[in-house]
């Protein structure tokens, strides 16, 4: 039988569910809980999507309501279980399939699927987010998203201001160097004003981290990840 085809929205919220293989538990210790933690906020800084909500109570899978924020869902999940299944090192596969994504219509099917999410969660664990919504003493993870529902920005499209292509990036940029009465030589001398630019493209774009590199001066993927990861910590 052919794979369903998956549902792709930049800026969708999707129910991602990954299960193990059968020869493995995903989670047999609290420090592989604590690795798989680590690796979502890395991956959070570095394609600054919306994590709205977490599970990983189950030794045999995890959740996840994921907002990509313009960024591929595809390349955010491959990137959180390549990483992970670095950290296991097992000779065995050690996931059963593909994760499996599920996109939300509208804000009350989030609501909802949250809120159940959140029933096995409610003594506090901090593997499962309701340890972040819980209203008395939360948990503050700076990483994580709390739904908005005095708005539907979780299922809105790209606004007015967003950046939906080089050429628009490009043309941005150049707005940006007018303003500020600078040459684009001089605007990318100035590491911090570019460092600041770099992620605010990266949090209002799909661009890439290779398209940001060509953008701010022919640097290198590498160069960009690590400018966000300092400018978000």
């Amino acid at each position: 039988m052919a794979r369903k085809a998956r549902v792709k929205d930049p800026f969708g919220t999707f129910h991602i569910t990954q299960s193990s293989g059968p020869h493995r538990k995903l989670f047999e210790t609290i420090e592989d809980k604590q690795v798989f933690m680590e690796i979502l906020r890395r991956c959070q800084v570095k394609f600054q999507f919306k994590l709205y909500a977490y599970c990983l109570l189950s030794d045999q899978d995890y959740h996840l309501v994921i907002n990509p924020s313009g960024n591929d869902l595809s390349k955010i999940m491959k990137s959180i279980n390549i990483a992970y299944a670095m950290h296991v090192d097992s000779k065995e596969p050690l996931f059963k399939d593909r994760y499996k994504s599920d996109k939300m219509n509208d804000l009350n099917e989030a609501q909802d699927f949250i809120s159940k999410l959140h029933r096995p969660g409610q003594n506090l664990n901090p593997y499962n987010s309701f340890c972040i919504y819980d209203a008395k003493n939360p948990l503050k993870l700076d990483w994580v998203s709390k739904l908005d529902t005095s708005k539907e920005l979780m299922m809105a499209k790209p606004d007015e201001n967003s950046i939906n292509s080089m050429e628009e990036a490009s043309l941005k940029l150049q707005q940006i160097t007018l303003e500020k009465d600078l040459s684009l030589k001089e605007l990318l001398k100035q590491k911090d004003l570019r460092n600041e630019l770099i992620v605010s493209f990266r949090k209002n774009s799909n661009l890439s981290l290779k398209d940001l590199g060509i953008l701010f001066g022919n640097l290198s993927e590498s160069t960009i990840c690590k400018i966000l990861n300092t400018q978000c910590q």
